[in-house]
Formats: structure tokens, C-alpha cells, sequence
């Protein structure tokens, strides 16, 4: 545990533009999807926030957005990623623990459809993960990737998380490695210029905030998070995928949270990309939205949640949400009826107990062949 004090908080809260400055993502899980509401606010407004970073950095499933954006992909295509893992864990009764339900493999999986064959080259110096090595737990920062499948590797060994995730860790560079978050969820922090996201309340640049005042606060693995109920209920969220309407609003939370942070910190400079005749453009389109009887395309989702979104971000949300609505409804009519949902959760603690064993004993034989001392050879991000 690290902690910070209040005047080295109070001193990163201007962003200065004359310096090179970085963006870091905390670990989060399912809740990334938050990433992406804040993302499409900030290259709804000021672009060069994004465009202009020097460095993304990223542990876990922080990775992954940063990953996205060091090699350009567009941030609809990252969240019909996430939405989709979320939804493919949802369809078994156990979730993320059924046999049948890898997590790393589906985001493996996605990684090869969606990363370019030259991302390596792009990600390069520009991204900065982070690795927790097995062996002693120390943290590993990697920006440099020799090809596309070693930086696939070092992804997906920044997003296991043990026992969750298996019990054979990944290797990259023959050294077997799990979470990142572990040992640093949020890398760059130490950047006097770094923008910090995270989706827990704390003294991150860009997160939720709470109504009370927090009395209590946990430094953990350079991640500032507060003490309360709401910050619990997160936590448990990023481990177990709520539903995809829930997700939409964690996505329009981190929309208008970034808002928050543009408004407070970069907005107030008057920067040239913000121009008052964008911003009343960007209002009349909200009114037209309101007011254009859009609600029956929508009908699954608050529209609340929906209007201040972009258009690209609505469609994913909305389409995603309308396939799920439509294939689950008579297994959710099922699952609904009383004797049915008591038979569920009266097995679930033998069900998830007969898959943890189970899974062990096919990965005992992996575990052998890893059991052998090896070296690496990790190159660490600039400083």
C-alpha cells in the first residue's frame, strides 16, 4: 500500500498543454465499458487530449483501451467488445464460472479479430503495460512488442487474474505473468502530466463522485478509491457483468464524468478545439434527438442514458442491447418463475465448486511444463 498526500494530489490537477502528457486506465473488468463513455466526450470536444497523448498506459482491462488507442481503433469497435464478452458470460447460468465460458480466451479471441497486423509497430512507444510477474510479484512495464502476437501475448497476461481466469497463467517471453493490477493498476501515475481514468470514486482525474464526504480512502496500487458502498458495489460489477442496460449506464456515467473534468480543467483554458458555435451545434442535436420520437428504437434502454451519448456509441449500445433482449427473453421468462430461480441458486455453490475443481484438474498437466526456471527478457516503457 502507497499513499499519497494531499498537496501531491492537489499539485496534478491543472493540465498544462505546453508539456507532453499521457492518459493511464485502472483495471477494472467488466466496468471499462466507463472508458468509453469518457473517451467519446473527450473526442466529442477536445480531440488532441486524445490524439495528442504521448503515452497510454493500462493494467488488466485497462490495457486493452489503452492498446486501442495507441494502435487507432475506433472506440465503437471497443465497446461492442466489451458489451459482447459481457453478453457471452451472461448467457451461462454460473456466468464468468462456467466450464464451458473462458474469459481470457474470448478476449484473446478478440484481440486477433480487431487488432491490424501492424499494431505491434503502432503500439510501440506509445503503449505501457502492466505485467505482474508469477514468480515474485513484482511489476513489469512492456512497450515494446516484437509483433503482433507477442503484443496479443502481453495483453492477455496483464488481464489474468488467478483462480478468475484459470489457473495457468500466460507466458510472455517464457516468463509466466497474471494481472497487472496487482502490482500497479494505473502506469504512468508517477507522470506529473498523466491523466488518470478509473471507474471507482477517488482522486483519480476522471471518476464517479459520491454525494457524502468520505472520511476513509485506500491507496492501493497507485489507484486512489474511497471507502463507501457505492465503490463495493463496483468492485463486484467488474468481476461479474451486470446487465447490458446497467452497462449503458456505467457508458453514460463516464461521459458526463469526463465532462466534469473537461469543464473544470481544460474547457476554462478556452482551448481553440471547443469553439461556442460547436457546442451549440452539439445542443440543438440533443433537442432534435429529444424531440425526434426516437423512444420505440430505444424502447430497451433509458433514454436518459442515451441522448448526451454520440451517434456511433448509441447504435452499438442499442443494437447489442435489442439482439440480447430479443434471444434471452423466454429463457429470462423461464428463469423468472419462482420454483426454477430457488433450484438455481441452491445449486449454484456446488455447481461453481464441481468447475473450479474441474478446471484444475485439466490444467495440473499444463502447470508441469511451466514449472521450469526461465529468464526474461522485458524491456521496460520510457521514462
Amino acid at each position: 500500500m502507497r499513499g499519497y498526500s494531499e498537496d501531491y494530489f492537489s499539485s496534478r490537477r491543472m493540465f498544462n498543454w505546453g508539456d507532453e502528457w499521457h492518459m493511464s486506465f485502472a483495471g477494472c473488468g467488466f466496468r471499462s465499458i466507463y472508458y468509453v463513455g469518457a473517451l467519446s466526450c473527450i473526442l466529442e470536444r477536445v480531440p488532441r487530449l486524445v490524439c495528442g497523448a504521448s503515452t497510454f498506459g493500462g493494467a488488466s482491462s485497462g490495457c486493452l483501451v489503452a492498446a486501442a488507442l495507441a494502435v487507432g481503433i475506433p472506440i465503437e469497435k471497443l465497446c461492442f467488445m466489451i458489451l459482447i464478452t459481457a453478453k457471452e458470460a451472461r448467457k451461462h447460468i454460473l456466468g464468468v464460472f462456467h466450464p464451458r465460458f473462458s474469459l481470457l480466451r474470448v478476449v484473446q479471441r478478440s484481440l486477433l479479430d480487431m487488432l491490424p497486423e501492424d499494431a505491434h509497430l503502432r503500439a510501440t512507444g506509445r503503449l505501457c503495460v502492466s505485467l505482474t510477474q508469477l514468480s515474485n510479484g513484482r511489476n513489469v512495464l512492456v512497450s515494446e512488442f516484437a509483433s503482433r502476437d507477442e503484443l496479443v501475448q502481453v495483453l492477455t497476461c496483464s488481464c489474468f487474474f488467478p483462480i478468475y481466469c484459470g489457473f495457468i497463467p500466460p507466458s510472455y517471453r517464457g516468463v509466466l505473468y497474471m494481472d497487472g493490477a496487482l502490482s500497479n493498476n494505473m502506469p504512468l501515475f508517477e507522470h506529473r502530466n498523466t491523466i488518470t481514468l478509473a471507474p471507482f470514486s477517488g482522486e483519480s482525474d476522471i471518476c464517479p463522485t459520491e454525494g457524502t464526504f468520505n472520511f476513509f480512502e485506500a491507496h492501493y496500487s497507485n489507484v486512489s478509491i474511497q471507502v463507501n458502498t457505492g465503490n463495493v458495489h463496483r468492485v463486484c460489477t467488474s468481476f461479474l457483468p451486470p446487465r447490458l442496460e446497467k452497462l449503458a449506464e456505467i457508458c453514460h456515467n463516464g461521459y458526463m464524468d469526463a465532462l466534469r473534468f473537461l469543464k473544470k480543467q481544460v474547457l476554462s483554458d478556452k482551448f481553440p478545439c471547443c469553439e461556442p458555435a460547436k457546442m451549440e451545434d452539439w445542443k440543438k442535436t440533443k433537442m432534435l434527438l429529444n424531440n425526434g420520437g426516437k423512444r420505440k428504437e430505444h424502447q430497451w434502454l433509458d433514454q436518459r442514458l442515451m441522448e448526451n451519448l454520440p451517434m456511433g456509441i448509441r447504435k452499438v449500445l442499442c443494437e447489442v442491447c435489442r439482439e440480447s433482449y430479443n434471444a434471452g427473453s423466454w429463457w429470462s421468462s423461464l428463469t423468472n418463475i419462482l420454483p426454477v430461480k430457488m433450484q438455481t441458486l441452491l445449486l449454484l455453490p456446488f455447481n461453481i465448486s464441481l468447475h473450479l475443481f474441474k478446471r484444475l484438474g485439466r490444467e495440473r498437466q499444463t502447470l508441469r511444463g511451466h514449472s521450469r526456471p526461465l529468464q526474461t527478457h522485458t524491456k521496460t516503457c520510457r521514462q
